[in-house]
Parts: structure tokens; C-alpha cells; sequence
């Protein structure tokens, strides 16, 4: 199983790491490595991308996927073989990893203030690729352009006053306290990561996170549909 370093080294961008396993798949040929850097796409958030490095050529890893529990790390096949046990570097790409993890957290942003400030909206998805950004939410809203002006408002402010962001690992039963009115039921008796924005109620989420809500910097809503009792708010992070 790949131990996920992601997890404990969000700021963490280059690491040795060994190949357990080597395959191809629909997705095309990947690695198995017995420790990673790379986020697996999941939970609304592409994965990383970067280069996993040998002693005799470098592979461009372009997709990452978990795939009943082995995290595979796509590459650009090179015709050099790679064997099991072959020690390598990896390095993700950090531009593309920090813009992932200011759109995750914004989406986690954008849900706290909207459920603070309107208690009948509720949110139930998040969708935090750059350029088609959501998050969706239970509930519909009357005047979309007002709302919109409030809520870009409201999280600039907050933006501005810079609270922290934290993610930790709590048992689930922690998780249902102070969660509270999740649309989900939690797993019992299971370990589960939550990302906790300062003044707001923690969620659970597996992605990565900015350190603070100020590193987000320039944070648009850009527009608000509601339709059939559901209203998605779009998003753009610069």
C-alpha cells in the first residue's frame, strides 16, 4: 500500500520513494511507489501531476488515480523498463498543487459563509477544478445577483482577515459532534480527515488545504443558479 505524504507534508514537494509495482490499464501505463507526494483525483480535486525521476530517464506522470485502494500514477511511457524495488525521486508540480489546494479551500470558504449567513442552504458538493468551479448546495435562492454581491463581500472580508486552516485526522464519532448537519452519514468507527477554517464548523475532506484563508488572495464569485430545489455557486481563483 502506498503511504500518502500528502497527508502529513502538504507543503512538501520533491521525495525518494521506491516502485513496488509497474502495469498499464485503460488509462494507460502507470506506477506503484511504495510512498507518494501526489494527491489522487478524488473529492472534486484533479490530481497532481509532475515527473517520477530514475537513474536512467525521467517519467512524466500526467494523471493519478486511485483504483481500488493502489494509488497509480499515470505516465508518458518512454520505451525504458522500470523494475520493482528501482529507487526514484518525485517531484510534483507545485504551481499546479497550489492552485488546487486555493480553489479546495476556497470551495470549503465559500460553503461556510453561505451556510452561516442562510441556514435553509446546505452544501452538498464541491467541484474545485480551475475553470469550472462549483460548489452546489440544497436550497434555492430569489435574487442571484444581490446574493452574489453579499457573498463576494463576505468572503473578501474574511479573506482579508486571514484565518487559519487546518486539517487533522478525528474518529468519526468527534467528527458527528462537532459537524454539525451534515446532508451525509458518516462511517462508524473509522478515522476521518477534516479541513477546519478558524470560526467556522470543521467538514470532512481528504484534499489539500492553503495554511491560511489570506493565501487564497483573490477569491470572485462569478455567478449563482438555482433550479429544481438546488442552487450552484461558480467560482474563479486567480
Amino acid at each position: 500500500m502506498t503511504e500518502l505524504m500528502y497527508i502529513e507534508y502538504a507543503d512538501l514537494f520533491e521525495l525518494p520513494a521506491q516502485v513496488t509495482q509497474h502495469g498499464r490499464d485503460a488509462k494507460g501505463m502507470y506506477l506503484v511507489l511504495n510512498q507518494s507526494l501526489f494527491y489522487p483525483q478524488g473529492g472534486g480535486q484533479p490530481a497532481d501531476q509532475g515527473k517520477i525521476i530514475t537513474a536512467n530517464t525521467c517519467y512524466e506522470v500526467f494523471d493519478v488515480r486511485n483504483v481500488d485502494g493502489e494509488v497509480r500514477h499515470y505516465i508518458v511511457a518512454s520505451g525504458v523498463l522500470i523494475h520493482p524495488g528501482e529507487a526514484v525521486t518525485i517531484k510534483i508540480d507545485k504551481e499546479r498543487r497550489v492552485l488546487n489546494s486555493k480553489y479546495h479551500t476556497a470551495g470549503h470558504l465559500i460553503a461556510a459563509v453561505i451556510e452561516k449567513q442562510n441556514p435553509d442552504l446546505k452544501a452538498i458538493k464541491g467541484h474545485q477544478f480551475p475553470g469550472e468551479a462549483y460548489v452546489e448546495f440544497d436550497g434555492t435562492v430569489s435574487d442571484a445577483d444581490n446574493f452574489v454581491n453579499q457573498i463576494n463581500s463576505q468572503v473578501s472580508e474574511c479573506i482579508a482577515s486571514g484565518p487559519t486552516v487546518k486539517t487533522e485526522e478525528l474518529d468519526s464519532v468527534d467528527v458527528a459532534t462537532i459537524a454539525q448537519d451534515l446532508p451525509y452519514e458518516l462511517p462508524n468507527n473509522k478515522t476521518l480527515r477534516v479541513c477546519h477554517i478558524a470560526g467556522f464548523s470543521p467538514v470532512p475532506c481528504g484534499g489539500t488545504h492553503v495554511s491560511t484563508v489570506e493565501d487564497i488572495a483573490s477569491l470572485i464569485i462569478q455567478k449563482c443558479k438555482s433550479k429544481k430545489s438546488k442552487t450552484k455557486i461558480y467560482y474563479e481563483v486567480e
